[in-house]
C-alpha cells in the first residue's frame, strides 16, 4: 500500500457501532502508544548512557511542557469536533474551511510558543524550584524542545482532522516513520556525538517535522471530503469560532489541568533529584495508562461528533455505552499488568534502585483508581462531542484542579509526604467523572430534543 494511499474510512453513522468504535481505537492506540515511545526514547537513552541527573533533567520538564502546550492540543479537540459535525451533516466545503483555518492557527501558535519557550524556559524551572544540579540541563532541553512546537502543532491539527474523518490508521502510519527515526537519531546524537539532553532535544524537533510534513502530505492528496488545497490556504473567522467553542474551553482546561501538575512537581522537586527520576518513571509508565484511555476517548469523541452531526441520539447512546464498557475492561486489565510487573517496566526508564523505590509510591497510589481517569475523559468526551465547551471547563477546573489546590495547600501540609501528595491525584478523578457525569445528565434531555429524530438511526 502506497504511503499516501487514500484509506477506507469508517462509517461511524451505521451498525456495528461497537465493532468500529474498536477498529478506531486500536490505531490511535497504536498511535499514542508510538508517540510516548519516541517521547520516552528520550529519556531512556539519557537515563542509561548519562545517568540519573540527566534523566531527571528532561523528566522534571513535562508538566512544563504540557502547561504550554496542552491549551493547543485542546484546540486540535475543537477542529476534531468541528470536523465531525460537519461531515456527519454532510458539509464537507464547511469542514475544508475548518481545516485551513486550523492549520494557519497551528503556525501562528506554534511559532509563538517557539519564542516564548526559549526566551523564558530558564525563568519558567526556577519557579517550579527545579534543583541547581539539573536546571542547566533542562533548560537546554526545554528551549530546543519548543523550537519544535510548529510541527507539533501542525501534526496534532491534522491528525485530529483525519480522525474525524473516520481515517485513524494514517497517523499511526506517519508516528511508525517518524519514531523509528527519533529513536535512531537519539542513539547517534548522545552515544556517537555525545550531545545529551541536547542531543535528544534535536532528535525529537527533527521527528516532529517529518511527522508534520507527512501528514500535510497526506491531506494534499486525499480525496474524500476534507482536502488539504494550498490555494485554498485562508484564515475564515466563521470557520475558527466553530473550533473556538469547543476548542478554548479545552485548552484551557488542559492548561489550568496543568497549572496544578506545575505546582505538585514544584512540591516533588522540593524531595531532590532521585525522587524526581522515580516520579518521572512513574508519570511514564503511566503514560502507557493514559494512552490507552486517550485511545477510547478519541474514538468516542469522533463517533459521537458525526453522529451529532447527522443527529442520529439513538446511536449516541449506544455509543456511549460502549465507551465506558471499553474503558472499565481496559483500564482494569492495564492497571493490574502495572501492579505486578513495577520493577519490570521502572527498570526500563530508570535502573537507579533508589528512583525505582521512590516510583512505586506514586505507582502504589494511582494505579488502582485508573479506571476513574479514564471514565472521567469519556463524561468530558461526551459533552464536547455534542457541542458544549464551557461546562466541561468548568467542571474540570473545579472537580481537578480546585480539587488538587485545595489538597495541595490544605491536606498535604497535615503530615507532608509523597504517598499524601499523590491520593491528591485519583480523589481529583473521582470528584470530576461524578460532576461530568451530573452535568450530562442535566442537558442530555435537551440536546437531544433538538436533534432531528425523524433520520432514521442504525
Amino acid at each position: 500500500m502506497k504511503l499516501f494511499a487514500k484509506n477506507n474510512k469508517i462509517d461511524m453513522l451505521t451498525a456495528p457501532l461497537l465493532k468500529k468504535m474498536v477498529l478506531f481505537a486500536l490505531p490511535v492506540l497504536f498511535t499514542n502508544v508510538l508517540q510516548l515511545l519516541y517521547n520516552h526514547a528520550d529519556q531512556i537513552v539519557v537515563g542509561q548512557y548519562n545517568g540519573t541527573t540527566a534523566f531527571a533533567a528532561i523528566g522534571s520538564t513535562s508538566s512544563l511542557i504540557h502547561l504550554v502546550i496542552n491549551v493547543f492540543m485542546g484546540i486540535a479537540v475543537g477542529v476534531n469536533v468541528a470536523v465531525a459535525h460537519k461531515l456527519g451533516a454532510n458539509k464537507t466545503e464547511d469542514a475544508e474551511k475548518i481545516l485551513h483555518t486550523a492549520v494557519i492557527f497551528a503556525v501562528i501558535s506554534g511559532v509563538a510558543i517557539s519564542i516564548i519557550g526559549v526566551l523564558l524556559s530558564t525563568t519558567f524551572l526556577r519557579w517550579m524550584k527545579s534543583p541547581e544540579d539539573v536546571i542547566d540541563l533542562s533548560s537546554t532541553y526545554l528551549k530546543i524542545y519548543f523550537l519544535g512546537a510548529p510541527f507539533s502543532l501542525l501534526y496534532n491539527f491534522c491528525a485530529a482532522a483525519m480522525r474525524a474523518k473516520g481515517q485513524s490508521q494514517k497517523p499511526l502510519t506517519f508516528l511508525t516513520i517518524s519514531g523509528a527515526v527519533n529513536v535512531i537519531l537519539n542513539l547517534f546524537f548522545v552515544i556517537v556525538c555525545n550531545l545529551s539532553v541536547a542531543g535528544v532535544a534535536i532528535a525529537t524537533v527533527i521527528s516532529q517535522a517529518l511527522s508534520a510534513v507527512l501528514a500535510i502530505i497526506s491531506l494534499s492528496k486525499d480525496d474524500g471530503g476534507c482536502r488539504l488545497s494550498l490555494k485554498k490556504l485562508k484564515f475564515d473567522g466563521k470557520s475558527f469560532a466553530i473550533i473556538a467553542k469547543i476548542g478554548f474551553p479545552a485548552g484551557i482546561q488542559s492548561s489550568v489541568f496543568s497549572i496544578s501538575n506545575v505546582l505538585i512537581q514544584s512540591t516533588i522537586n522540593s524531595y531532590g533529584s532521585v525522587v524526581m527520576a522515580g516520579n518521572t518513571a512513574a508519570q511514564n509508565v503511566e503514560s502507557y495508562l493514559n494512552a490507552a484511555a486517550g485511545s477510547i476517548y478519541q474514538s468516542e469523541l469522533a463517533f459521537i461528533g458525526q453522529n451529532y452531526g447527522a443527529k442520529r441520539p439513538k446511536n449516541i447512546k449506544k455509543i456511549i455505552f460502549n465507551a465506558f464498557s471499553l474503558m472499565v475492561g481496559t483500564m482494569a486489565v492495564l492497571s493490574l499488568v502495572v501492579i505486578l510487573f513495577d520493577d519490570t517496566v521502572l527498570k526500563l526508564f530508570n535502573p537507579d534502585p533508589s528512583a525505582i523505590e521512590a516510583a512505586k509510591i506514586r505507582l502504589s497510589i494511582n494505579c488502582g483508581f485508573y479506571v476513574l481517569y479514564g471514565c472521567m475523559e469519556l463524561a468530558v468526551g461526551i459533552m464536547r462531542g455534542l457541542g458544549h465547551g464551557v461546562t466541561p471547563m468548568l467542571v474540570a477546573l473545579a472537580g481537578v484542579c480546585g480539587t488538587r489546590l485545595l489538597w495541595l495547600f490544605f491536606v498535604y501540609p497535615i503530615e507532608p509526604s509523597l504517598k499524601l501528595l499523590y491520593t491528591s491525584y485519583p480523589v481529583s478523578w473521582g470528584l470530576a467523572m461524578t460532576a461530568h457525569l451530573i452535568s450530562f445528565l442535566i442537558v442530555r434531555k435537551k440536546t437531544f430534543a433538538k436533534m432531528n429524530t425523524t433520520q432514521t438511526d442504525i
